[in-house]
């Protein structure tokens, strides 16, 4: 779920590692209020280079103490059968992205609930790292940052507690109200709401403490309540939208690949027989009978023209393993989870080895816009049982 975009940066436990370019907003943030606001107050009388070393080195390990609480989501999820693509570090924080709703109330409650277990060992871990270095006479900077980090984890834990939807909390209120009422979309709406309360009642919190004078904490008050009211609702809306594309196969969305790439095709050849010829922005690459990877239009176009007689369609592709690929009978909402902007914009649909044709976020967002219209992605749509769609009728270039 990139906001702007971002880069991978590895994988932990399997799991790819993203950083959103909006993190960067946030860490520079968090930096300057952690060393130039609290480590002040917390201890006076240092140089501002120490305080900026501390709140430089206060920063990673948090935003590690984060990674650590989605890992913890994400590895708990594995386990119970559900599949994480990835974690995203973003501006409000980070999220693993699962690519389906867990099938049962104790599924939700266990893979919840593993965050906020996760911050509450780590709080425990740098308050005895505080008590360490405080006996064995660690310099006083050290012993503080390891005493915030420990505060930090411990609120971090508390209030993902809280009972509101998407917070961790609210997860946990709506698998308690699933497993009761055997209702899933209403105990969302009630987590939903329980958000929204949350967040605006941070809002107002914040235009209070700041009549009183208090900027930098009612700001941020201000800007987490806003956070989490806006998530509140479009986590439910895209709920919602994602029941509806559940029921949308990938076979009906999917532009059909009549054509592919021949691995060995110089790129000027592929400029005339296929892209100048035909309506796609990407082709499927082969090698006897076995998809190699996707060629974009974008690929091609930054090959110089002097090059293009002798680079292949293998050389400019990219490789399937860093491609999303989807199978004709998922779901377009778990395809949808798969795609992002620039070189995850087009997944290969792919069966028996073959690529079959190519779904990308313009068809996702085409549905998507279309099921809204019919009033099918709204509290007000038709029982689950009762949705039928056409099947959509695509051409092939």
């Amino acid at each position: 779920m990139p906001l702007f975009g971002g880069f991978r940066i590895g994988r932990w436990l399997g799991f790819p590692i993203r950083i959103d370019y909006s993190w960067f907003l946030v860490a520079a943030l968090v930096v300057w209020t952690f060393s130039f606001s609290e480590f002040p107050l917390r201890l006076p009388g240092y140089s501002r280079s120490t305080y900026l070393a501390m709140g430089s080195a206060a920063a990673i390990l948090f935003f590690l103490s984060v990674l650590l609480h989605e890992l913890g989501h994400a590895v708990v999820a594995r386990k119970r059968g559900i599949t994480i693509e990835g974690i995203t570090l973003f501006i409000f924080g980070g999220i693993a992205q699962a690519t389906q709703e867990a099938r049962r109330p104790l599924d939700e409650f266990l893979l919840t609930a593993a965050g906020p277990l996760t911050s509450l060992l780590l709080a425990g871990v740098f308050y005895g790292a505080e008590a360490l270095a405080r006996f064995g006479g660690v310099p006083d900077p050290l012993v503080t940052v390891f005493g915030f980090l420990g505060l930090l984890n411990l609120v971090l834990a508390i209030f993902n507690m809280i009972p509101g939807f998407p917070l961790d909390g609210g997860r946990i209120f709506r698998s308690a109200v699933w497993a009761i009422t055997g209702d899933m979309r209403r105990a969302t709406r009630w987590a939903t709401w329980g958000g929204r309360l949350f967040g605006m009642s941070l809002i107002a919190l914040g235009l209070y403490g700041l009549s009183l004078g208090l900027l930098l904490p009612a700001l941020w008050a201000v800007f987490i309540g806003w956070f989490v009211a806006h998530a509140a609702s479009t986590s439910f809306k895209q709920f919602e939208l994602r029941r509806a594309l559940e029921r949308i196969p990938v076979s009906q969305v999917m532009s059909l690949e009549a054509r592919s790439v021949p691995a060995n095709t110089p790129i000027n050849e592929v400029v005339e027989d296929y892209f100048l010829r035909g309506r796609r922005e990407a082709y499927a690459v082969e090698l006897d009978g076995i998809v190699l990877g996707l060629l974009h239009i974008e690929d091609v176009a930054e090959v110089p023209l002097r090059m293009r007689d002798k680079a292949t369609a293998a050389q400019v592709m990219r490789p399937t393993y860093d491609l999303p690929t989807a199978h004709p009978h998922e779901s377009l909402a778990d395809v949808a989870i798969r795609l992002g902007s620039g070189e995850n914009s087009t997944a290969l649909v792919v069966e028996g080895g073959r690529a079959i044709g190519l779904v990308d976020v313009r068809d996702v967002g085409h549905w998507a816009a279309r099921v809204q219209r019919l009033g099918l992605g709204s509290e007000e749509q038709a029982p689950a049982e009762e949705i039928i769609y056409p099947r959509a009728v695509e051409e092939s270039a």
